[in-house]
């Protein structure tokens, strides 16, 4: 792998297509920024929304990233920005992973705490999860400054919509209503460490 030492503000001004070029190109700056930095809050939020109990973010993150770099990174070679976003194509993929990977692996192995009352949503994370979190979850939507914001966040977060349901319900495009759970997810990154 290429190690060549790019900041973050270079990273972030790359085009789609450049940062899926440096990626396969093996340039492990841009790996570690990509899985670990750019994409953390995402894979966490996916994590959370699937798993009912606790494991273990950075080993699910290391198998995302084993899934994508398997085959010289065939499934990587698929992104299109025809036809999406980076943004909007990791995060599809990504969910289906920890989704699939969960189903796969962790349940049919017999050994994790899970039962037949859990059906994996958010709705259960959240009825299910500290009240600590819930307290910081509706605080941070609180701080949201755009009234039209604040209830894009509140149907992704505490009413578990589907990001293309808020997007018709508001008019928007679904890669807008994505950038606000994403602004959410930023401010709650540190205190949701504490909980992992």
């Amino acid at each position: 792998m290429r190690l060549l030492n790019f900041s973050r503000k270079d990273f972030a001004s790359w085009s789609d297509d450049r940062m899926v070029s440096e990626l396969i190109s093996g340039n492990q700056d841009a790996i570690v920024w990509f899985f670990y930095t750019k994409y953390s809050a995402t894979f966490q939020y996916h994590i959370f929304k699937l798993f009912n109990y606790k494991v273990d973010i950075n080993d699910l993150v290391d198998e995302f990233f084993l899934y994508l770099y398997e085959n010289d990174w065939k499934r990587l070679r698929s992104f299109d920005s025809t036809q999406a976003s980076l943004n909007t194509w990791i995060s599809t993929v990504s969910y289906r992973f920890f989704r699939d990977y969960k189903q796969s692996v962790i349940d049919s192995d017999g050994d994790s705490p899970t039962n037949d009352m859990w059906d994996s949503t958010y709705s259960d994370w959240v009825s299910s999860c500290d009240a600590g979190i819930m307290m910081d979850v509706n605080n941070a939507i609180n701080q949201i400054k755009n009234e039209r914001d604040k209830q894009i966040a509140s149907r992704l977060f505490l009413e578990d919509k589907e990001y293309e349901s808020v997007a018709q319900e508001f008019g928007l495009t679904v890669d807008y209503v994505y950038t606000v759970k994403n602004r959410l997810i930023k401010q709650l990154r540190t205190t949701l460490k504490d909980y992992n």
